[in-house]
């Protein structure tokens, strides 16, 4: 479908499926105002709701607290923890009608909302404390538990490798700059608003990939700093643009760990790349080439919540382990089908010597074995900067191929010669876009047809 069509579409989707509801926002609004009361104003939000890209449900907060200065001879969190639990005991009022569990944490206060015994929204209360040094808006940069840059449900596990590691208390404290974070995303989203509607949508995407692979290993947090700079680098970049462009990137983008922690130019936010191991690096690679694959072909009337279901595309490769299988956005080509640009296609099956008369493909496209193949462009073609052509064979064929050529196949003309239900497809690129696309099926079965 048309780019603008499309563009249209996914900023309402992510509007209407993916952004907090109403409801979210007002209960986490009058929690947050809550636990400020409580707390005598010593407190701000962190994480994705305060930076506008958290997506629905929504599951849990964080609220920095406010301790007090640094004092490398003073980091025992368990008094100031003790001090703030009595506080909130004493002080906070719930807002909610639900029921409130209290859990003391090594390094925080956690307050779960639950309803029948379900959590229904969690708080966590982290105490950070101020380093002196400032960011570039004139706020303050603070030290805060390691946990922090941690998802909420592996903290304990964090905890756990923290105590078994004995760590000393100032290993347990990393600088960090909440605020900047939270200023640097609002103001590039005051820019172009497309930027928190793209986090939202490759959030949803590696969260659907996470629920059906507990392996998955892509972390929001990356998610969103990729799309940032993505945003940084080109302010006025329109949403799809911006997915494919991530989408594109990844393989590069988790090769290994580049992005600098705004507080600790030593510190990357990405070094959880390290600790992933290869199989786990080529599942995301996997699920992201699933993804451009359903992009790549996208229908007329396309289903976004489909796009964003998480699958997982393994390339065909020959018997030599070698991955045969292109696709266009491998050229860097987004598809961008325009109705009134049509291409088609025929495939010219030749005669042979004292046998088959040359004849033309049907759409089923069977055909007999060692027959060669012309494939060539029918009628007016769209005016375009380049055709493309690409053979694939099947995937249980011996030789799986899937290469894609410039003007003709790489074979012209093709040999039929596996069994298996193989196809050439045809797609017109002008100014770097595909918009036109056509295919021939070539069908060849165990003896001949």
């Amino acid at each position: 479908m048309k780019k603008v069509d499309l563009t249209s579409l996914l900023r309402e989707y992510i509007r209407s499926n993916l952004s907090p509801t109403k409801e979210e926002q007002d209960l986490a609004s009058s929690l947050y105002n809550a636990f400020k009361s409580a707390l005598g104003q010593d407190c701000f939000l962190s994480g994705s709701f305060a930076r506008f890209t958290a997506i629905r449900p929504l599951h849990d907060l964080d609220i920095i607290y406010i301790a007090g200065k640094f004092d490398p001879n003073n980091l025992n969190p368990q008094a100031m923890l003790y001090s703030l639990q009595r506080t909130l005991e004493s002080n906070f009022k719930n807002p909610t009608r639900y029921q409130v569990k209290i859990s003391l944490q090594t390094h925080s206060i956690t307050f779960s909302f639950m309803e029948n015994g379900t959590e229904k929204i969690a708080v966590d209360i982290v105490p950070a404390l101020i380093s002196g040094d400032k960011n570039e808006f004139g706020d303050d940069i603070y030290f805060v538990p390691e946990i922090l840059n941690v998802s909420r449900r592996n903290r304990q596990l964090l905890y756990e490798s923290l105590v078994k590691a004995r760590k000393n208390e100032v290993e347990w404290w990393i600088r960090s700059d909440p605020r900047g974070y939270i200023k640097a995303t609002l103001c590039l989203d005051k820019v172009n608003s497309d930027f928190r509607k793209t986090a939202k949508f490759v959030k949803r995407w590696k969260h659907n990939c996470k629920e059906k692979n507990e392996e998955f290993g892509l972390k929001s947090f990356h998610v969103e700093q990729l799309i940032y700079g993505i945003f940084k680098q080109s302010p006025g970049i329109e949403i799809i643009d911006a997915i494919f462009k991530f989408f594109y990137d990844l393989p590069e983008n988790i090769f290994q760990p580049q992005i600098k922690d705004r507080a600790d130019s030593k510190r990357f936010i990405d070094s959880y790349l390290n600790d992933l191991s290869q199989p786990q690096k080529n599942l995301i690679k996997e699920a992201r080439d699933a993804f451009l694959i359903k992009l790549e072909y996208l229908s007329e009337a396309p289903s976004i919540s489909d796009l964003l279901n998480a699958a997982f595309h393994k390339r065909a490769s020959n018997n030599r382990g070698c991955c045969t299988e292109q696709y266009l956005f491998d050229f860097n080509i987004p598809t961008f089908i325009e109705k009134d640009k049509v291409l088609k296609i025929y495939g010219t099956a030749l005669p042979t010597p004292g046998g088959f008369r040359e004849r033309i493909l049907d759409a089923i496209g069977l055909i007999e074995r060692e027959r060669k193949i012309k494939f060539r462009i029918s009628g007016n073609a769209p005016n375009t900067d380049l055709f493309k052509w690409k053979v694939k064979n099947d995937d249980r064929s011996i030789e799986p191929r899937g290469e894609i050529t410039d003007n003709t196949t790489r074979n012209d003309p093709e040999s039929t010669r596996y069994k298996g239900e193989h196809y050439v497809e045809c797609y017109a690129i002008k100014n770097g876009v595909c918009i036109a696309r056509t295919r021939q099926n070539v069908k060849l079965g165990q003896d001949g047809y």
